[in-house]
Parts: C-alpha cells; sequence; structure tokens
C-alpha cells in the first residue's frame, strides 16, 4: 500500500468538496495513507465566456486532469461524473462510484413557487443546459432562457445581476456544498426534467495499469450506484452523444431489475421524444432505448445537436 496518494481535483469550490468527501471515505478505511490534493486547471475553468458546445463539450472539464494521471503526476482523480465523457482513453478507468447524491434538478427563484407552472408569463430562467432548456421550453414555450455559466454562487447572484427569475442547479451540487439562498426558495424538479446521464454521481478515474490504487478504491464503490450509471452511459455512448447534448437518461435498479427512462429533446422544445424500458442489467437497456429514440427521431434532434 503506498504512503501517499496525490488526487487530481479542478479548483472549483465543488470539485474540492467533492474531492475531500471522498478523501474523508478513504481515509477513514486507510488511516495510515497520506492524501494529497494537486489542483488543475482545465480549460473549462479557463473559458467562462463561451458555451460548452463550442469549446468542446463536457471533456473540456476533464481533459488535463486525464493527461496528469498518464504522465503519473497524480494518482487517481475525482470527478462529477456527467463531465466524464462516455469513452475514456484506452489507459485510463473509472475506479470507483461512491454512493450517488440526489441525480435531479431543482429551480432557484426569486418568489416562491409550488410548481414550474407558477411561473410568470415570459419568465427569465438561466441555465447552459440543452437539456434542461429542451424541456423546460417544451413544458413552457413562453419561458425565455438565458445562458449563464460559473460555479454555483455566481449562477445563484446572476438571479439578481441578470435579472433572473429563477435558475436551474443540480440538487447534488447544492447539497455538498454552503450556498447563501438567503431571500431565495428552492423548488425540485424531481417530477419535471429528466437528469443527465451520471448527475448526482462522483467518478474517481485511475490508470487501468495502476491495480494497488484500484484495490484502495473499491473500498467505497458502491455496486448500486456503479450499476445505474452504467446503464446510462450505455445510453450516452449508444445515442452518439455527451453531457451537452438536449439529452436526458435515468436508470433505477433494484438487484438485476432495472427501469430505464431515455429523453431526447430540440433544444427550442419543439420535439421531445421519451422511452422507457424494464428488464435485466443483461439486457442492455441503455443501447435498446438509444435505439427507439434514434428510430423515432424523424426531427433530426441529434444530428442538429452536432452541428
Amino acid at each position: 500500500m503506498k504512503d501517499k496518494v496525490i488526487v487530481g481535483s479542478r479548483q472549483s469550490k465543488l470539485a474540492l468538496a467533492q474531492t475531500q468527501l471522498v478523501i474523508a471515505q478513504l481515509q477513514a478505511q486507510f488511516p495510515q495513507v497520506v492524501f494529497e490534493i494537486k489542483k488543475i486547471v482545465t480549460q473549462g475553468d479557463v473559458n467562462l465566456k463561451d458555451s460548452l458546445q463550442k469549446i468542446g463539450g463536457k471533456g473540456v472539464f476533464v481533459k488535463e486532469i486525464e493527461h496528469e494521471l498518464q504522465t503519473g503526476e497524480i494518482d487517481f482523480a475525482v470527478h462529477s461524473l456527467k463531465d466524464v465523457m462516455p469513452t475514456l482513453p484506452d489507459d485510463l478507468m473509472l475506479g470507483a462510484i461512491p454512493k450517488r447524491n440526489s441525480p435531479y434538478d431543482c429551480l432557484i427563484s426569486r418568489a416562491p413557487l409550488k410548481q414550474v407552472t407558477d411561473l410568470p408569463q415570459g419568465a427569465r430562467v438561466g441555465t447552459n443546459s440543452s437539456r434542461r432548456q429542451g424541456q423546460l421550453l417544451h413544458l413552457r414555450p413562453d419561458l425565455e432562457i438565458v445562458p449563464i455559466r460559473g460555479n454555483i454562487d455566481t449562477r445563484v447572484k446572476k438571479i439578481e445581476t441578470e435579472n433572473l427569475d429563477a435558475v436551474v442547479l443540480a440538487e447534488a451540487g447544492l447539497n455538498r456544498l454552503t450556498v447563501d439562498l438567503s431571500g431565495k426558495h428552492r423548488l425540485s424538479l424531481r417530477d419535471v426534467l429528466l437528469p443527465a446521464m451520471g448527475q448526482g454521481a462522483m467518478a474517481i478515474e485511475c490508470r487501468r495499469a495502476d491495480q494497488e490504487v484500484q484495490d484502495l478504491l473499491q473500498a467505497i464503490n458502491d455496486p448500486h450506484s456503479a450499476a445505474c450509471v452504467g446503464v446510462e452511459r450505455e445510453f450516452l455512448r449508444a445515442i452518439g452523444g455527451t453531457c451537452t447534448f438536449p439529452i436526458g437518461g435515468y436508470a433505477i435498479v433494484a438487484g438485476e431489475q432495472v427501469n430505464f427512462e431515455g429523453l431526447i429533446a430540440s433544444p427550442d422544445g419543439q420535439h421531445l421524444l421519451r422511452e422507457t424500458k424494464q428488464g435485466v442489467l443483461a439486457d442492455h437497456l441503455g443501447k435498446i432505448v438509444a435505439a427507439d429514440l434514434l428510430a423515432q427521431d424523424k426531427f433530426g434532434i441529434m444530428k442538429g445537436s452536432q452541428q
């Protein structure tokens, strides 16, 4: 067992909080090991002006970190799983998926809301996610979607600075951070928006050849969370997109039984396709639902997303 382990992390408050959560879990299992965080700046952290689609998709948050893994500068990295590309470099792997937090989105608003329909006509809602945008506009075509980027605190503050009625955030990020929501109101979108694949889960990436680190990470792997996100990432690979695409997917696994729902939506909300399948893990429901949705996509939703 190594005496010292170097852990790669982005510098954002949420990334560091997640990395510290992982280290705390590992430290409880391996008190003799020293864990040191190495902060790494990624392209996605440097360029906060352009959309993720424009600068290269979610991979912009992990490429520099993966390079340091490959060169041996760090021993493993902690990511938000939804930032991790569906296919990894050949020499890297996901060594563990710790227990997942909430996969759902929520609305942070100026006024108290009981449901999305309570938003005023023409309300300005902040999000940079085409998945969230497509689903919201499908329900409320009158909404004005305002693109926003930045950390959670920044996006909450943009309610004031950008004169927004609300912003959409992942519940897991709010659960893992202490965010000042005084004067604001929080509404769960659990039954409104289908989440992004892997949302709420952390992914620990390591070198495929490093068996020692893999053995270490297995101590905090949650098989149930890993099974759920495995189905979701299979869907992501099969449908041919990344998490910047207007697609959602969520798996519920109970033993071998799986319920998986997938969705594709045009960013303008005009077209939205959903498909749900039940079966067992061996059925590869992610692939089946992806094939069904692609067959139904007469509107060019996925083709348009790749342009």
